[in-house]
């Protein structure tokens, strides 16, 4: 096979060398949209995933405070009727970097919680085939069947990104003795 050497030759050389250039430049222009095209579903999942976060926190610290007063005596007075709206949460967080309290690093969210009573009417009262409606009972001294607990979390300041992170989970007590256990006024009916 004969060996081809001179100007022919490095023409064609020449040529390809254009040739994979001009390839890889179309490759890099295309990498390039692409990567344009997928940027903002990777931005929109850093947010999704910061959301998820925010919420799954929002829910454990709301969770938390609901098992806690449900383990409460049914007379408890941090179970009497109305807002309790001081915020129980400690106002700085853990220090990211140590894991120690107290840290420089304010707590972004508020606990709160509600406490309302209710009376479940006589039996003798509802008719046959209607449901029993629970009667909320705001005056002292009235039989109380059960109360509802409603604690909500939220954070202090919405996050333009995320918008307003909160949660509200509720649970029912019932009353052990609703004759010795009556109803104190509630300061917010």
């Amino acid at each position: 096979m004969a060996q081809r050497n001179g100007p022919v030759a490095r023409k064609g050389l020449a040529r390809s060398a254009g040739i994979a250039f001009v390839e890889l430049v179309i490759s890099a222009v295309v990498f390039g949209w692409v990567l344009l095209a997928v940027f903002p579903l990777f931005l929109s999942s850093v947010e999704s995933n910061v959301a998820a976060h925010s919420y799954g926190e929002v829910n454990g610290l709301a969770r938390t405070r609901l098992e806690s007063l449900l383990d409460l005596p049914f007379e408890d007075s941090r179970l009497s009727a109305g807002r309790h709206a001081t915020n129980d949460l400690p106002s700085t967080v853990a220090d990211p970097e140590t894991g120690a309290f107290p840290s420089g690093v304010a707590n972004p969210f508020r606990r709160t919680y509600r406490v309302e009573q209710f009376q479940i009417p006589p039996a003798a009262t509802v008719p046959s085939g209607a449901l029993f409606t629970p009667v909320r009972v705001t005056a002292a001294g009235r039989r109380v069947d059960f109360k509802r607990i409603d604690v909500t979390v939220e954070q202090e300041q919405a996050r333009p990104e995320l918008g307003q992170i909160a949660a509200r989970v509720s649970a029912l007590r019932p009353n052990p003795a609703p004759e010795k256990f009556l109803s104190a006024e509630d300061p917010d009916p």
